[in-house]
């Protein structure tokens, strides 16, 4: 109980520092950080960096194939692979976006070393536009991943991750190994 306890103390003291950070950043920059829920877009307004392709399979919780058979890996997350909270993470991932239209936003890598397409993804659900990857960690079925220089949304995911260790979400709640 007592290591539960300072545990917890730690990610709370680690959310603290983080929203310290935001704001120091804010008052230096006078900027908020990028905003994760997205306007809606006609597709005409969208750049060269931002497309939309529909889902046919979701491969597992981070990573799916379009109907024009190109495979599209979440930006800045991990899903479990074939340990604790890989099927939940699988499903869940289904759930946002199989037999969905999505966009795709690319950050500055264009493809991994497998040659999948690295992107931030956005789907309609619950009448919104959401980030999945944001999503995906805000709930703890993804650890966060993150990886120079595709650091876009790094300050939201850190707290979106920290978030959910807090409040024992997910695979927080359910993974011995929570690392």
């Amino acid at each position: 109980m007592e290591k539960d306890a300072k545990l917890r103390i730690l990610v709370f003291a680690s959310v603290v520092v983080v929203l310290l950070a935001l704001l120091l950043g804010w008052m230096i920059t006078g900027d908020l950080g990028e905003k994760i829920v997205a306007n809606n877009q006609q597709t005409s307004e969208i750049s060269d960096d931002i497309e939309t392709g529909l889902v046919s399979k979701v491969l597992d919780g981070d990573n799916v194939e379009l109907s024009n058979k190109r495979r599209v890996k979440y930006i800045g997350v991990v899903a479990p692979k074939k340990q604790c909270f890989d099927v939940q993470a699988t499903q869940k991932n289904s759930e946002l976006v199989l037999n969905k239209t999505i966009r795709l936003e690319k950050d500055a890598s264009n493809r991994d070393k497998s040659g999948k397409l690295l992107r931030y993804v956005y789907v309609n659900f619950e009448n919104r536009e959401i980030m999945v990857n944001d999503y995906l960690l805000s709930y703890g079925y993804v650890r966060l991943l993150s990886i120079p220089p595709d650091l876009k949304f790094e300050r939201q995911f850190n707290i979106s991750v920290n978030e959910a260790n807090f409040q024992d979400r997910g695979l927080w709640a359910s993974c011995p190994n929570k690392t």
